[in-house]
């Protein structure tokens, strides 16, 4: 019960610092595709076989993520920070799949965030992977603020925090700073 308690919080906080960022519009959709939807992920994550991709329609995923995992262990509910939009928190074992409702346009992922070392991201790094591994799977191309490292595909973001040389968060993001 502890462990979920905490789960819940530190979620909680992760949402608040990496998705009210001082770099995102407070008005403005995110860059669309000729039908009004986010432009996918090149960055994805696939628990139990099914791809999630940021900027994605949510729709097909929570189906099939159902059929894979079963139900969400529970869902929570937030404003976004990046929109005039309401954000759905589906949190499963091992991560919490953000779904952005906007007032206009279509519905789509905009945010996971890994909370153990049960799922890896393309590369296969997980959290408590090293540093090394990190750079390793990823390469060099990305930015560094305040051990926090952002590496862009497309318009979404692979947002890793390190401490003591492992990694201690992995998210998942659309890139709002370049929407």
């Amino acid at each position: 019960m502890k462990k979920t308690i905490a789960f819940i919080i530190a979620a909680l906080l992760a949402l608040a610092l990496f998705a009210c960022g001082d770099n995102k519009p407070t008005t403005t959709s995110p860059t669309t595709q000729s039908g009004g939807t986010p432009t996918q992920s090149e960055i994805y994550f696939a628990p139990g076989g099914v791809r999630l991709e940021i900027g994605a329609p949510p729709a097909p995923a929570l189906e099939a993520l159902e059929a894979a995992l079963g139900a969400p262990l529970d869902t929570f509910e937030s404003e976004s920070c990046a929109l005039k939009a309401k954000d759905i928190n589906y949190r499963y074992d091992g991560f919490v799949l953000t779904v952005t409702y906007p007032e206009q346009g279509e519905d789509y992922i905009s945010g996971i965030d890994l909370s153990n070392d049960k799922y890896t991201v393309p590369g296969g790094v997980t959290i408590g992977s090293t540093e090394q591994a990190l750079f390793a799977d990823w390469g060099t191309d990305y930015e560094e603020k305040n051990g926090h490292y952002y590496f862009k595909k497309g318009m979404s973001v692979l947002h890793v925090a390190i401490a003591n040389g492992k990694l201690a968060q992995i998210t998942l993001e659309y890139d709002w700073k370049n929407a």
